[in-house]
């Protein structure tokens, strides 16, 4: 890396660090992402911190679902330290920003696996008007009543819970035929991946907190 090009990557570095200090997360934001961008492969370590003072910014400006990736991302660079502890603090079992609420933690992670599922099944994976965006939310939250009124989560763990939720289907009166299931697989021990196990990224996360989280459907 030439010397300009490392100073450059310094400045935007250290004027995002004064943004945060100053409390100007949007300023924080614009430095911290280029010095992310502009940073060489194999510099590991300085990457790692680059991604790890991201994730702040993009908590305060409520981007808690990029928060969540950047931290990842570190992780998967440096499996230690600030990054892991932070995860740890702001996100739960399944990979997903935690409510502070278990009950909610599970409602959302239902909501958002089924709603992927059924957007996965439409054209362009979008709802074409908001009567069916209505409509296909009242049909998850009382299929989750249904379930939890059944019982079916008690003292399961978060684990047990994903691979329920994942099996659950529900009958939309109004959705294309399902694409083909994706099984992810751990290519280096040429098995299944399973989501107590670490992820086979190498960021020591189990699977299901790391890349095969479970995306939100709740904002960004």
């Amino acid at each position: 890396m030439r010397g300009n090009e490392h100073d450059k990557l310094e400045r935007n570095y250290r004027a995002g660090m004064r943004s945060l200090a100053r409390h100007d997360a949007q300023a924080a934001l614009r430095h911290l992402r280029a010095a992310v961008d502009a940073c060489p492969p194999g510099r590991h370590a300085a990457l790692a911190r680059y991604l790890y003072w991201l994730s702040i910014p993009l908590l305060r400006l409520g981007k808690s679902e990029l928060a969540v990736k950047s931290l990842v991302s570190a992780q998967k660079l440096e499996p230690r330290g600030a990054a892991r502890r932070l995860y740890r603090h702001m996100v739960n079992g399944y990979g997903m920003v935690s409510t502070g609420c278990a009950d909610k933690d599970d409602f959302r992670a239902f909501f958002s696996i089924q709603l992927r599922r059924y957007l996965g099944s439409r054209p362009g994976g979008r709802f074409r008007t908001e009567a069916e965006r209505d409509a296909v939310a009242r049909i998850i939250a009382d299929s989750w009543l249904r379930l939890t009124g059944a019982g079916a989560l008690a003292e399961k763990s978060c684990s047990d819970k994903l691979e329920l939720f994942q099996a659950f289907e529900i009958p939309f009166p109004f959705r294309f035929l399902d694409k083909a299931k994706v099984l992810p697989g751990n290519f280096r021990r040429g098995t299944l991946q399973k989501s107590d196990a670490r992820c086979s990224c190498g960021s020591g996360l189990p699977f299901r907190q790391c890349c095969g989280r479970t995306q939100s459907a709740f904002g960004s």
